[in-house]
Order: structure tokens, then C-alpha cells, then sequence
């Protein structure tokens, strides 16, 4: 009697100990927090469906989400905090403090945003010039603190600064759609989905102009740190197998008119999965 409740006793101890030793290993779990732009408040955005399925594959890691300004999350990244952002664009400023992942999302770019209602006074002007339009100093525009948008646009930015910037997408649109601003660079899609959230849907119409890219390569950006290249290597991993994957078609297609996915989808193979 008194062997078998020591071995009873045993199991007991032994299974104690494998449990306090996996609740060990699962609080022992590095975090990652994720700073989150407000792209699409009604509906997750693309980077929101992308960063999920990151987020599914990085089993290791305890994943917080934290919405935020760009300025606030690159902020973090450059003081070396364990924060990763899913949308950055790489240029040489971000490389000097953080690490960057391959390309994750693809899509096309910003245009020039304006009211439909007042969309002849742009037309007019024939095709469109960021440089000429920054240069008419009777059109407002405000840029968005912190964001890179293109190597040109963003040199473009630099020699004609507009007087007024912004932190957040909705600020930008709400004053567009109040003639605050006469115009905004911004992803058509999201500018529909913040007019739409405000009370304007259809309101809004993009415009192409001159100095445009031809698409967008947004990024995961992570710390310039032991930690953050780890994460970023982790990450590419994920991203070169899931990249070709129907589902993750699927994802860099959410949101696009089928105009433009077509034009996406005839780029995929030879601009995004070969883009590094």
C-alpha cells in the first residue's frame, strides 16, 4: 500500500513539474508588439490580413497589437523597443536605425485625392504635377508626419514643403472632405473607406499624376538590433513560402477594383515574389 501511493505520489510530482515547466516556457515567450496604422476602421486592411498570417506562423512569439501614429511606432523601433511595424517603405533614413523585411504587401500607388465636386478645377490643369501642384501655394495639401511615400515624392516634399502635416489618415480625409484641403496623397482605397466612415461615401475621387511609382513595395521594419534582425529573418522565412500561396494572392488583392488587380496580378510573379 504504502508503494503504490509513493508511486502515485511520484506521477504526481512528476507531472507537476512538467507543468509548471511548460507554464514556464509559455511565459518565457519573447513579445512582439505590433504598432497598427488606422487604414481601414470599418474592415482590416491588407497589411492587417498579412501581419495576421505573420502572426499565425511566428508560433515562438506573443504577439500584442497597439494603434498608433507612424510617428509613435517608428519612434519605438528607432530607441530599439521590440516593435515591428507591417507597411513601412524602405529608404535610406529607415535603414539607418531599423531592419527591413522583404517586400510583404504590393500594391499600387497613392494618388492625388480630391472632392468629386470640384474635380474640373483639377482636370483642367491637364496632366497632373505633384511638383507644379506643390508649387501653387494657393492649393493646401498636408502630409502625413513620418511616412515615406517615394523616393520622388518624398525629395519632392522636401523642396516644397507643404505648411501643414498630419498624424492620422481620418485627420487628413475629414479635412479634405471640409475644403480644409484642397487635395491629399492617398491609397484611393482607404481614402473611399475613412470618407465613407465620416459620413461621405463617394465623395472622393483619385487622380494619377506625373511623378507616381508604378507600384508599392511596403515592408515589416523591426529594430536595428540583434533582436530585430532575428524577428526579420524569421519573418522572410515565412514570407518566401507564403508569398506564392493562393491565400496570400488573395490577401495583396483585398480592396483593389478588378481593374487594378489585374494589373497587380500581371506583376506579381516578376516584380513582387522576385523583389527583395
Amino acid at each position: 500500500m504504502q508503494a503504490k501511493l509513493s508511486k502515485s505520489l511520484s506521477t504526481i510530482g512528476a507531472g507537476l513539474v512538467l507543468m509548471v515547466a511548460i507554464i514556464g516556457q509559455v511565459e518565457a515567450r519573447e513579445k512582439i508588439t505590433w504598432g497598427l496604422i488606422n487604414f481601414a476602421p470599418e474592415n482590416k486592411s491588407r497589411t492587417d490580413l498579412a501581419r495576421e498570417l505573420i502572426q499565425e506562423k511566428l508560433t515562438a512569439y506573443e504577439h500584442e497589437t497597439v494603434i498608433a501614429t507612424i510617428p509613435r511606432i517608428t519612434s519605438e523601433i528607432r530607441d530599439g523597443s521590440p516593435w515591428c511595424w507591417v507597411g513601412a517603405l524602405k529608404n535610406a533614413e529607415r535603414e539607418s536605425f531599423s531592419t527591413l523585411s522583404i517586400p510583404f504587401i504590393f500594391t499600387l500607388p497613392q494618388q492625388i485625392m480630391v472632392r468629386k465636386d470640384r474635380l474640373a478645377e483639377f482636370t483642367g490643369k491637364g496632366p497632373l504635377s505633384l511638383e507644379t501642384l506643390l508649387q501653387e501655394r494657393t492649393l493646401l495639401t498636408s502630409i502625413a508626419r513620418s511616412r515615406a511615400y517615394s523616393p520622388t515624392i518624398d525629395a519632392l516634399l522636401l523642396r516644397y514643403p507643404p505648411p501643414q502635416s498630419h498624424s492620422s489618415i481620418p485627420e487628413a480625409i475629414q479635412m479634405l472632405l471640409a475644403n480644409r484641403l484642397d487635395y491629399v496623397l492617398e491609397d484611393s482605397g482607404v481614402a473611399a473607406v475613412h470618407a465613407k466612415v465620416l459620413g461621405q461615401p463617394d465623395s472622393l475621387i483619385g487622380l494619377p499624376f506625373k511623378e507616381m511609382s508604378p507600384y508599392i513595395l511596403g515592408r515589416v521594419m523591426c529594430p536595428k538590433t540583434e533582436w530585430g534582425k532575428k524577428v526579420i529573418s524569421e519573418i522572410n522565412t515565412v514570407l518566401r513560402t507564403e508569398r506564392p500561396t493562393p491565400r496570400y494572392r488573395s490577401i495583396v488583392e483585398a480592396f483593389h477594383s478588378e481593374d487594378e488587380n489585374r494589373t497587380l496580378r500581371h506583376l506579381y510573379g516578376d516584380v513582387f515574389l522576385k523583389a527583395e
